[in-house]
Formats: structure tokens, C-alpha cells, sequence
């Protein structure tokens, strides 16, 4: 009876989903820095774990807006996030690189336009 017991709880703590080294490097606050056509703007990029998945949350003074995914793959990452473009839904896709402390990389802004990306580690006051 113990070692059914055993099992069971080791089967369940290997199922237990686990951020890998490389996902671990992309946790915490970004100065996060976009470059369109449209100008360039800043924002605050938070990473976070919440039940062993990558979230993040875009900041600025305009308010928080969650992403719609984030996907890390050794150095690299991808970020996409849904923005409202003059009435119409955009989905702008974010690919990079992660070099810690800074990440940088190209978007996509819905395929309408291209742009650059860069982000550094907040530095805390």
C-alpha cells in the first residue's frame, strides 16, 4: 500500500508543469521599448509564472494589458499582444532574442507594417 501511495505522489510531482532555465531568464520587469512606423514608444513588460506557464502584462501610463501568449525557446522569445488600431484589432507579434539583461528582436504589426523591439531589465529605485 505505501508504494502505490509512493508512486502516486511521484507520478504527481513529475506532472507538475516546471519553468525551465531558459524560461526562468525572461522572468521579471522590462523597460520595453517599440519602434513602428508610428513613432516610438515605452512601456513597463512584467513576466510572471502562474501555474508553471509564462504570463505578461504590458504597463504604461495608459493602464495594463495582459498578452495574448508568451513562448520562450532557449534565447528565444515570442510575445504577442491584441491592441485596438483605430477601431480595428491588431495582433502584433514580438520575436527576439533574450541576451540577459536585455532582450531585443522585430515586430510584426499585424502585417501591415514592420518594426524593432528592445527591452532591458527595471532597474528598481
Amino acid at each position: 500500500m505505501k508504494s502505490v501511495l509512493r508512486i502516486a505522489v511521484a507520478a504527481f510531482l513529475i506532472s507538475l508543469p516546471v519553468l525551465t532555465a531558459a524560461q526562468s531568464k525572461a522572468l521579471g520587469a522590462w523597460d520595453f521599448t517599440t519602434v513602428s512606423p508610428e513613432g516610438t514608444f515605452t512601456s513597463q513588460l512584467v513576466i510572471r509564472e502562474e501555474s508553471g506557464k509564462l504570463v505578461a502584462v504590458g504597463k504604461s501610463d495608459r493602464g495594463e494589458r495582459p498578452y495574448d501568449s508568451i513562448e520562450v525557446d532557449g534565447s528565444k522569445i515570442t510575445l504577442v499582444i491584441t491592441i485596438s488600431y483605430n477601431g480595428t484589432p491588431m495582433v502584433i507579434t514580438y520575436r527576439g532574442q533574450i541576451a540577459d539583461p536585455n532582450m531585443s528582436g522585430d515586430a510584426d504589426f499585424g502585417g501591415l507594417a514592420s518594426g524593432t523591439w528592445s527591452a532591458a531589465r527595471h532597474k528598481t529605485q
